[in-house]
């Protein structure tokens, strides 16, 4: 009885970290919809505005320069 509490307190919260991970995603994308519409297709972007699209676009990785990116965290 116990073991099977437990796997559906498991299949539960793998769920919940399923649907946590799709808002996440989904708050990622508008924002990166909104700073490229903001900057006219980031001809016109600051370069704040563009480290935030970039870390968006990375996941979480960090722009070194053009070929390189480094995992952050």
């Amino acid at each position: 009885m116990v073991d099977q509490t437990l796997q559906e307190i498991a299949h539960v919260q793998s769920k919940n970290k399923a649907i946590n991970h799709d808002k996440q995603n989904t708050i990622k994308l508008n924002k990166a919809k909104e700073i490229y519409k903001d900057s006219n297709g980031l001809d016109n972007i600051s370069a704040h505005m563009m480290n935030q699209f970039r870390q968006i676009m990375l996941g979480g990785r960090q722009w070194i320069n053009h070929n390189y990116y480094i995992k952050y965290g």
